[in-house]
């Protein structure tokens, strides 16, 4: 069985969550709204690879695109 992937978000030096995809979706674009000139990364937990995830729309746009 595979497990979904758990991801870690930082803002600058703060790191907001760890979590499956959709949480990880939703903290960056919570901290980009508030924040949009503090840089956000994502990585993930296993790997410790940058991950890029898609942002774009709104709140609901990307909790469906991560469901």
């Amino acid at each position: 069985m595979t497990s979904e992937p758990l991801y870690a978000v930082f803002q600058a030096a703060r790191r907001l969550t760890v979590g499956p995809p959709a949480e990880a979706a939703r903290a960056a674009y919570k901290a980009l709204a508030a924040q949009p000139d503090a840089p956000v990364i994502v990585l993930d937990r296993a790997t410790g690879q940058v991950i890029d995830l898609d942002l774009r729309g709104d709140a609901a746009a990307i909790q469906a695109r991560y469901a």
